[in-house]
C-alpha cells in the first residue's frame, strides 16, 4: 500500500491539533517550517515532522515559552532533549498534584454539604466517626480577635505549603472545654489530609447542627455537654466545629450552617 509522503497544511493541523493560524505562526518564526514546497507555490509537511508538532503542542500546553521551545529545536542533541523531558515531567507532576488536591477539595466540600442538608437545625447526634489527618495551627494568644486569628492561621498553613482551598475548622482542647471559663482556648486547622501533622482521633462524637458563627460558640458547645451529661457520658477528648455549608454556597453568611462535636465515652 502507497504511503502519503507530504500533507498539506489543511491535514496537517487536523493531525496534530494545531491551528493553520499558529502552523504559519510557527513557520514565520522558523520554530515549525513546511519542509515541502509544490510547484503550486503550497507548502507541505512531511510524516516525521509530525513528533515535532506533536511536541510542540505538549510543550505549549504546559506553558512553556515559544522562545525556550525554538531554542531547543534549533540546537536539538539527545542530551538537550534529556533535560528537557526532565523539566517537563516534574512540571507535569506539579500539575498532577494540583489537580488531585483540587478533586479533594471538590469532594470534601460536597460530602460536608450533602452532610448539611440532611441535618436538622439544633439536631443533636451521638456518631461514630473514622480518624482524619488534619494540618493543625498553633493558637495566637496575641491576635486581637477571631478574625485576626483566622489569617494568621490561614498565613501559617500558606508558609507551610497548604493549599489554602481546604476547608478550615476550629478545635478546643478538653482541657479548656472543661475550664467552665467564660472563654475557649482554641485552634484552626484545615481538612488538609496531604498536608497533615495532626489526627482528629476515630471515636464516638456528641454532635450539633445548625446556623451558628463560630465566636458564638461557647453556649453552644455548653448546650452540648448538657446533653452528653444527661446521656450518661462525659467529654474524651478535643471539640470542633467546622462550617459544612459556607460562602461556596450560601450567600449571606448568617445562614452558614455548621457542625459542632465532642469527642465522648460512656461512663
Amino acid at each position: 500500500m502507497s504511503q502519503k509522503k507530504q500533507l498539506s497544511i489543511l491535514e496537517f493541523s487536523r493531525l496534530t491539533g494545531i491551528t493553520r493560524d499558529n502552523l504559519r505562526f510557527y513557520d514565520r518564526i522558523g520554530l515549525l517550517k513546511p519542509e515541502i514546497r509544490g510547484k503550486n507555490g503550497y507548502r507541505y509537511y512531511t510524516r516525521h515532522q509530525l513528533g515535532s508538532a506533536y511536541l510542540i503542542g505538549s510543550l505549549r500546553l504546559l506553558g512553556v515559552g515559544i522562545e525556550d521551545i525554538r531554542r531547543y529545536s534549533a540546537d536539538r542533541t539527545p542530551e538537550e532533549m534529556l533535560v528537557l523531558f526532565a523539566e517537563q515531567e516534574m512540571r507535569i507532576q506539579a500539575e498532577i498534584e494540583k489537580l488531585h488536591e483540587t478533586s479533594e477539595i471538590m469532594k470534601l466540600y460536597a460530602d460536608m454539604a450533602r452532610e448539611a442538608l440532611c441535618r436538622g437545625e439544633g439536631e443533636i447526634l451521638v456518631e461514630e466517626r473514622k480518624r482524619e489527618r488534619i494540618f493543625l495551627c498553633p493558637s495566637f494568644p496575641a491576635a486581637r480577635d477571631e478574625e485576626e486569628a483566622e489569617i494568621l492561621a490561614y498565613e501559617y498553613a500558606g508558609s507551610h505549603g497548604v493549599n489554602l482551598g481546604y476547608p478550615m475548622g476550629v478545635m478546643i482542647p478538653q482541657k479548656s472545654l472543661l475550664s467552665c471559663t467564660e472563654s475557649f482556648e482554641y485552634q484552626y486547622y484545615l481538612k488538609a489530609a496531604r498536608r497533615g501533622n495532626a489526627w482528629k482521633p476515630a471515636g464516638l462524637y456528641a454532635s450539633i447542627y445548625g446556623k451558628s458563627e463560630f465566636q458564638d460558640t461557647q453556649g453552644i458547645y455548653l448546650r452540648l455537654l448538657d446533653f452528653i451529661r444527661e446521656q450518661g457520658m462525659e467529654v474524651a477528648g478535643n471539640a470542633y466545629g467546622e462550617y459544612l455549608l459556607d460562602d461556596l454556597a450560601i450567600q449571606a453568611p448568617a445562614q452558614y450552617y455548621g457542625r459542632l462535636e465532642i469527642l465522648v465515652k460512656y461512663r
